[in-house]
C-alpha cells in the first residue's frame, strides 16, 4: 500500500532518512492528497474516509520502502552504512476542508489561529500487565474517546483468563508519545468581517509537538473524534469534539481573499490608471470610503489608512528587527466618532482583536500561564491573537499604569517574553495599535495643553497621535446633519442594488469602496516594498532635525530617534497607499505633516479639501518653509 507512490515521488526523501544516523528520532513525508489523487484515486478515498485504519498502513509502507531501497544500494556498494527507521510517519496536506456531524472519524481540514496551548508531555499509548499464573503479557490500548486504558477484557489474562494481572511499570519506550495539546480558533466570515469560532481542542503527538505557538496561523490536517466525559450514574454522557492531528503547517501569510491574485492586481492597476494625472483625487476617494457614516475627518481616516497599508519591517545592522506597524492614538472630547473608527480599522484589517481598557489586564494583552486540571497552558491575549493585523482598544486611559505598561515590549520590539510555570516562550505581537482615549477633564480646552493619564514611554511608541476636538461649529453641524439624513433616507431598493453588485466592480464607479474592498486593498498593497527615493530621504532626515531642535511644541518624550523610524514608516506607508514603489517627497511631506511639523486640521470637523492637489502644495510649501534650508539643498562639491 503506497510503496509504488513512494517510490516514485520520495524516493530522495527515504534515502535521507536512510542515511540519518538517529535511529530513534521521528522523520516526516508530506504527502498531498492532489498528487496522490492522481495515481491512487482508490488509496485517497480510503485515507480520507477511514484514516485510523489506514494511515497506519502507510507508515508501514514507508518503512517496508526502506528496507527495499536499502537492498538495492547494498548490491551496488557495501560500504554504506544505512539503517531502516521505524518512527517514519506520513503526513497528508491538502485534506478536504469541511467539519460537522458526518466527518466523525474521517480526515479534514482546518485552519484557524492558535489560542492556547499545554507543556509537552509523555502519554503512553499502551499499558501491559503481567499475568501472575502463566507469566503471558496482555496489552491494553489507550481508548481516545475516553483517554482510558478500560475495556472488556482488561481484568483477564487474554491466554488463561486469570484476574490475577499486575501493571508493568517500566514501559518500553514505544509505548509513549509525546504529547502537547492546542486549541484552535477557525475563521468565519460574517456579514460584518471576519471573526473567530469557540475553537477545537487539536491533539499534537510525537515530532508535531511545539509546531506552533499563540498567535501563529495554521493549517492542521487530522481525524476528527469525540473525547467523552466519565460516566456518572444519573448525569447525561457529554462530549467534546477534537482532532487528533496527522500534520501541521504554520502559515506565513494570513490569507483571506475570495479572489485570484492576477485578479485583484489587475482591478487595483485600472483603478489608478484613471487616476494617473491626479492621484490625490484617487487616494481622498478610498479615504472617503472608510467609514463614510461620519462626515469629513479628512485626517483621521488619512491617517487611520496610513496605518492599515503599514511601512516595511526590515533588520538593522545588528540584526535587530525594526518594526514596520504604525500605531495610532486618538485623543477626543466625547461623540467625536473615534469608537466608530476603531470598529472600522477592525473590519479593514485582515485580522483583528477589539477590546476596551476597562477590565483589560496586562495577561489579556499580552499572555498568560494558566493552571488547571491538565498542568499549565499558555494563552495568547489581544496583542498576540491581532499578530500582523490590527489591535483596537477604545477607553486606552481606563487600564490601570502597570497593565499599559507591560505593552512596552509589545509595541516596540514587537514581542512579548514569558516565563511563567516552567513555560518560558517568545511570542510575537507584529501588530499596529489603534487605541483612542479622552483627555483628563473629559473635554479637550482650547488653547490648553491635552493631558491624558498615559505616560510619556508609552506616548513615544506611537506615531501618530491625534487631537479631536468638537468645535460647535453651525457650519459643519449643518453638514453633518444633511450626511446623517440622507444616508438615513436612502432609497432601499438601490442599496439592496448596490449590496448585491460585486465589491470589486463598484471600484469601476463613481461609487465608494465598500469594506470588503478596501480590506482587499489594504490587504494586496501590504506586498509593496517602497524604497526611499533621495528627496524623500532628505526631507524626512531635516523634519526629524528640526523636531529634535524645536520642542517648545512637542513632549520631549516624543522627539526621540523612534521619532525617525515614525517618519520613515509613515512615509512608506502613505507610498503605499497611493499604490507607489518609490517614497516621494508627497510622501515624505504627507508623514511631517502627521507628526505635526506643521498644525494640522484634526478636530472633529475636518472637511475633505475640494481641489486635493491646491490643497496639498499649500500645505508642503508651509513645511518647506519652516525647515531648515540647508538640509534641502544639495552638499556642495569639494566640502
Amino acid at each position: 500500500m503506497l510503496k509504488d507512490y513512494l517510490i516514485k515521488h520520495h524516493h530522495n526523501d527515504l534515502k535521507e532518512i536512510i542515511n540519518s544516523p538517529d535511529v530513534s528520532a521521528h522523520y516526516s513525508i508530506y504527502v498531498n492528497l492532489a498528487t496522490l489523487y492522481v495515481d491512487e484515486l482508490e488509496l485517497v478515498e480510503k485515507i480520507t474516509r477511514q484514516p485510523t485504519k489506514y494511515l497506519p498502513l502507510c507508515d508501514q509502507s514507508a518503512v517496508d520502502v526502506q528496507k527495499l531501497i536499502i537492498d538495492n544500494d547494498n548490491a551496488d556498494d557495501d560500504n554504506k552504512i544505512q539503517r531502516v527507521k521505524s518512527k517514519v510517519h506520513i503526513r497528508i496536506t491538502g485534506a478536504p476542508w469541511k467539519i460537522n456531524d458526518d466527518t466523525e472519524g474521517q480526515l479534514v481540514s482546518i485552519t484557524g489561529i492558535t489560542v492556547r496551548i499545554s507543556q509537552p508531555t509523555m502519554l503512553t499509548k499502551v499499558k501491559r500487565f503481567l499475568c501472575k499464573k502463566c507469566a503471558n503479557i496482555t496489552t491494553i490500548k489507550l481508548n481516545w474517546e475516553t483517554m482510558s486504558y478500560n475495556n472488556n477484557n482488561s481484568t483477564e489474562c487474554e491466554s488463561c483468563d486469570s484476574k490475577s494481572l499486575t501493571l508493568v511499570n517500566s514501559p518500553d519506550p514505544e509505548d509513549v508519545y509525546d504529547y502537547q495539546e492546542v486549541k484552535i480558533q477557525e475563521k468565519s466570515k460574517t456579514e460584518t468581517g471576519s471573526s473567530y469560532s469557540v475553537g477545537m481542542q487539536v491533539l499534537l503527538l510525537d515530532d508535531l509537538i511545539n509546531k506552533c505557538k499563540p498567535g501563529d496561523d495554521v493549517e492542521i490536517s487530522g481525524v476528527i473524534t469525540r473525547r467523552w466525559s466519565p460516566l456518572e450514574e444519573g448525569k447525561r454522557a457529554q462530549h467534546t469534539t477534537i482532532m487528533i492531528a496527522n500534520n501541521v503547517s504554520v502559515l506565513r501569510k494570513v490569507i483571506d481573499s475570495d479572489y485570484k491574485q492576477s485578479e485583484v492586481r489587475e482591478i487595483f492597476d485600472n483603478y489608478w490608471k484613471i487616476y494617473e494625472n491626479d492621484p490625490l483625487v484617487g487616494r481622498n476617494k478610498i479615504l472617503a470610503s472608510i467609514c463614510p457614516q461620519l462626515y469629513g475627518m479628512f485626517t483621521v481616516k488619512l491617517a487611520l489608512a496610513i496605518v492599515l497599508a503599514g511601512g516595511v519591517p526590515r533588520l538593522n545592522q545588528t540584526g535587530v528587527r525594526v518594526r514596520g506597524e504604525p500605531h495610532l492614538l486618538m485623543i477626543g472630547d466625547p461623540g467625536t466618532g473615534k469608537s466608530q473608527i476603531l470598529r472600522t480599522a477592525g473590519k479593514l484589517a485582515t485580522r483583528s482583536v477589539t477590546t476596551t481598557g476597562i477590565g483589560t489586564t496586562a495577561a489579556g494583552l499580552t499572555a498568560a500561564a494558566v493552571k488547571d486540571s491538565d498542568g499549565w497552558h499558555l494563552e495568547a491575549g489581544a496583542l498576540v491573537l491581532a499578530d500582523k493585523g490590527v489591535c483596537c482598544v477604545d477607553e486606552f486611559s481606563t487600564m490601570s499604569s502597570n497593565d499599559r505598561a507591560s505593552m512596552h515590549e509589545a509595541m516596540e520590539q514587537q514581542t512579548i517574553s514569558i516565563a511563567k510555570g516552567g513555560l518560558v516562550s517568545t511570542l510575537n505581537t507584529r501588530c499596529s495599535l489603534v487605541a483612542a482615549t479622552n483627555p483628563i477633564g473629559g473635554k479637550i480646552v482650547q488653547d490648553e495643553e491635552v493631558k491624558t493619564r498615559i505616560g510619556g514611554p508609552l506616548l513615544s511608541r506611537f506615531d501618530i497621535i491625534l487631537h479631536l476636538q468638537d468645535n460647535h461649529n453651525k457650519e459643519w453641524d449643518e453638514l453633518t446633519t444633511r450626511h446623517i439624513i440622507d444616508i438615513s433616507c436612502e432609497d432601499e431598493k438601490e442599496q439592496t442594488e448596490r449590496n448585491l453588485k460585486n465589491p470589486m466592480v463598484l471600484l469601476k464607479s463613481d461609487n465608494l469602496w465598500k469594506n470588503e474592498s478596501l480590506r482587499e486593498y489594504f490587504a494586496y498593497v501590504h506586498s509593496f516594498d517602497p524604497v526611499i527615493s533621495k528627496e524623500a530621504d532628505k526631507i524626512l532626515s531635516s523634519v526629524f532635525l528640526y523636531l529634535r531642535s524645536n520642542t517648545t511644541d512637542r513632549l520631549e518624550d516624543r522627539t526621540t530617534v523612534r521619532l525617525l523610524d515614525s517618519l520613515i514608516r509613515l512615509a512608506e506607508g502613505h507610498a503605499r497607499l497611493m499604490y507607489k514603489k518609490v517614497v516621494d517627497v508627497q510622501d515624505a511631506i504627507v508623514a511631517a505633516q502627521l507628526v505635526g511639523v506643521v498644525p494640522m486640521k484634526m478636530d472633529a470637523g475636518c472637511p475633505f479639501p475640494e481641489d486635493p492637489q491646491a490643497a496639498f502644495e499649500e500645505e508642503a510649501d508651509a513645511v518647506l518653509k519652516l525647515l531648515d534650508s540647508d538640509y534641502l539643498t544639495p552638499p556642495k562639491s569639494g566640502l
